[in-house]
């Protein structure tokens, strides 16, 4: 078993009400880019969270913390390490005009039971919403102050992410 240095909270980015599959989001992200998908050789997603609250497994693996090579970050600025992505379905307005915090409760009880799993499982590991990542200024995903709700859940400060500052 690998540790895990990150876990990332993310939104699919679809309109609010508007259903997104496991299929959907590995189409997506594995469609080249002359296709309109993002090119990638595998889903930039671990998990995805419907409206229900169920947790569908975008990367195939033996357990929970099993990180395949695809899951280490390279320098992102700040994130350098293993990390997992979680996605809720949602995170924009019905017709997709601008971000908004769509989660439902189920998607907000399932999010907050894999958070503090993983927090359990790896008392370092930092929780951080996409947005936050330095890379990612300015992207508004997940719609949410991920790094609120994780003080308002009680997740402790020594695993909410900490901007790096500049030297």
């Amino acid at each position: 078993m690998k540790k895990v240095d990150y876990l990332i909270i993310q939104s699919t980015e679809s309109g609010e009400g508007i259903p997104v599959t496991k299929e959907d989001i590995i189409d997506l992200h594995t469609t080249d880019k002359k296709l309109g998908g993002y090119g990638f050789n595998r889903p930039g997603i671990d998990y995805l969270i419907q409206p229900d609250g169920s947790m569908k497994t975008l990367v195939s693996e033996d357990n929970p913390t099993t990180v395949d090579l695809w899951g280490i970050s390279e320098g992102k600025k700040g994130v350098l390490g293993i990390c997992k992505h979680i996605a809720y379905v949602g995170g924009r307005t019905e017709k997709e005009v601008k971000p908004k915090d769509s989660r439902t409760t189920a998607q907000i009880k399932s999010l907050e039971a894999i958070v503090k799993f993983y927090v359990l499982k790896f008392p370092k590991i930092q929780v951080l919403g996409l947005d936050e990542a330095p890379a990612m200024k300015g992207k508004e995903n997940p719609a949410f102050s991920v790094s609120i709700w994780l003080e308002e859940i009680g997740v402790p400060e020594i695993n909410i992410f900490k901007k790096i500052k500049k030297e």
